[in-house]
């Protein structure tokens, strides 16, 4: 057996390893960790732990720990402080400041005793900033109530304290119910696509951790320096809140960082949230996807060899994927489809500096981004997940997409150019895959690899619930194609105004070509819609796709399946329980290319086939 990681405070503890006190902070604990420390032959070294190590430590944490004494004494004196007060809470998670904790883990804020808040800096800085977006104020007006250092000092009116959370609430499983315990939570961020100068982006799995804040509740108090202000904490905070209801923190973009006051007074004016771009119902299917991490048990990493299991001598950091439905998720399979679809009309520095117009990023620079993500009652929403039946794995929820402020900058074209341009590519995201893992893939189940009591799913299928009449499902394939090629339109002729470049999808380009192919709705692509009869619980062009990479008897072919560090050069998505739409990149491949042909070829499993893209020459 390989050597046991270093667990110091739970198994393995060292002899300088300290014993957990319930009112100590996890940042206490991580600043134990960096310090000289022996190993067992008693040389001294200076080491990291990993992320593994982490885990465990945060869940021993909250199991044994309690913050409510220190937090409940700092927001009391918050709210003795402060001429005026007020909560607000996180409907989902929030992440604000922080710093890059052991193996660069990045960590939320925390004060000098390790607790977790808001600095009164970055209050103050969203308050000011709505203020100078208000016509009704001037900048005087904005200096003399907030102060500023240029051209003369000047102190302000109004001082901002620390917004600390109320003590954490506690709930004893969130697995079944869908309710989240509040606090510190472990959770994933994973850039998938990596831009390389200005060619076409790299498939690269790049998962990293890091700790939010789960459905917390602030503490915020305002105090006037003189009493004769007291009318100019009306304005802030109606400043402040309109701030806080539009996000702070970081990855806002992502459903991040979302305030909203608690009881509000019922005569005050409601704080206005970003112009609405869609709101709808979706339901999705299949192996959900994976985002924040759950301490499990350390184990030794193991691979099978011809059916052998074989361990590796390493140990496998226990962190254990729990399934959630993220708006992260969602962000990054809009952000896909439309760097998909613009490869094929755009050069790929255009669709690079284009896509961090529209979504953000933090190359070269950092960007806000032109869109916001929200899904309502955050992020595990999941309905009889666990469950046996056609229910395992379906999640429900409302996916609303609303704009930024950083829109407010662009001309009034443009701006109707953004708001056009993602309604049909969150259209067309609906109906060319799913979201999360096995995204290219209609979920279906995999009957002779059943487990205990449930089937073993695979793929993921997305659909919109609801009753927008622009959204209804084809009854045809002559419709569905109709409905395709409106929206593929609609998002070129949109993107031609917002990038103020001119787009000819009706004579698409050919991306670059990188390895076999390049994930691009450009010449060599091909999107179908088809209709036939499912096969051993397939849909028929996944059914047809298994049969023809299973062909030669060598296993799955990677041409037509992908493998384990290559994604698939196919996409299958099913629609209404009636039809499938495959996109096929690459279709100049032999391989792809009989597939493409079989579907167009009426015979079983597909029994109809009509062509999406290219579209028709005009």
């Amino acid at each position: 057996m390989p050597p046991i990681p270093h667990n110091f405070w739970v198994k393995h503890p060292l002899p300088q390893s300290p014993e957990l006190d319930p009112s100590a902070s996890f940042v206490e604990y991580l600043r134990w960790l960096r310090i000289r420390r022996e190993n067992p032959d008693n040389n001294s070294q200076i080491g990291l732990v990993n992320n593994g190590e982490v885990l465990e430590l945060l869940a021993k944490i909250e199991q044994n720990s309690n913050y409510s004494s220190r937090l409940r004494t700092l927001t009391t004196r918050t709210r003795q402080l402060a001429t005026v007060s007020f909560s607000v809470k996180a409907p989902w998670r929030i992440r604000v400041g922080g710093m890059n904790g052991p193996e660069s883990m990045l960590l939320p804020a925390f004060d000098a005793l390790g607790m977790p808040y808001i600095p009164s800096t970055t209050l103050k800085g969203v308050a000011r900033e709505m203020a100078e977006r208000d016509t009704k104020t001037t900048p005087e007006d904005v200096r003399n109530i907030f102060g500023d250092l240029e051209p003369t000092a000047s102190m302000g009116k109004v001082i901002f304290l620390d917004a600390y959370p109320l003590p954490f609430k506690k709930v004893e499983s969130d697995d079944e119910s869908g309710d989240e315990a509040e606090g510190l939570v472990p959770d994933m961020a994973n850039s998938i696509w990596t831009w390389d100068n200005n060619d076409i982006p790299q498939y690269k799995t790049n998962p990293n951790i890091f700790l939010s804040l789960r459905k917390p509740t602030f503490v915020i108090g305002l105090r006037v320096t003189d009493d004769r202000d007291l009318e100019i904490l009306k304005r802030v905070k109606k400043w402040l809140l309109q701030g806080l209801t539009q996000g702070i923190g970081s990855r806002v973009n992502s459903g991040y960082g979302v305030l909203e006051e608690v009881n509000p007074n019922e005569q005050q004016e409601k704080p206005k949230k970003r112009k609405l771009i869609l709101s709808m119902g979706f339901e999705l299917q299949g192996q959900l996807m994976h985002g924040r991490q759950k301490f499990d048990q350390w184990k030794e990493k193991e691979i099978y060899i011809n059916g052998e299991r074989r361990n590796l001598d390493e140990w496998k950091p226990p962190g254990m994927a729990r399934p959630e439905v993220r708006p992260p998720a969602f962000r990054s399979m809009l952000r896909y489809w439309f760097r998909t679809l613009a490869l094929g009309v755009l050069p790929e520095d255009e669709v690079k500096e284009q896509e961090l117009i529209l979504f953000g990023g933090i190359d070269p620079e950092a960007k806000m981004g032109l869109l916001q993500i929200e899904i309502p009652k955050g992020g595990i929403i999941r309905d009889n997940a666990f469950d046996a039946g056609d229910d395992f794995g379906l999640a429900k929820g409302v996916l609303i997409l609303r704009t930024s402020y950083v829109l407010q900058t662009f001309t009034n074209q443009q701006r109707d150019a953004v708001i056009n341009l993602i309604k049909s590519l969150t259209w067309l995201m609906f109906h060319l895959g799913g979201v999360g893992q096995g995204a290219r893939r209609p979920c279906y189940s995999r009957s002779n690899r059943n487990r205990p009591q449930r089937p073993y799913w695979r793929g993921s299928t997305l659909k919109f619930t609801g009753n927008n009449q622009n959204w209804q499902y084809s009854n045809d394939l002559a419709a569905l194609q109709g409905d395709f090629q409106k929206h593929l339109n609609a998002f070129y002729t949109n993107l031609s105004t917002f990038s103020e470049q001119n787009c000819y999808p009706h004579r698409p380009r050919q991306a670059t070509v990188t390895g076999n192919w390049t994930e691009a709705v450009d010449g060599k692509c091909r999107i179908l819609c088809v209709q036939g009869n499912m096969q051993n619980d397939k849909p028929p062009a996944l059914a047809l796709l298994h049969q023809e990479a299973t062909r030669e008897g060598n296993g799955y072919n990677r041409q037509l399946c992908g493998s384990i560090n290559e994604r698939s050069p196919i996409w299958i998505a099913r629609i209404n329980n009636s039809f499938d739409v495959v996109t096929i990149f690459g279709v100049d491949n032999r391989y792809r290319k009989r597939y493409f042909e079989l579907l167009t070829q009426p015979e079983l499993p597909v029994t109809e086939c009509k062509q999406i893209w290219p579209l028709p020459q005009r």
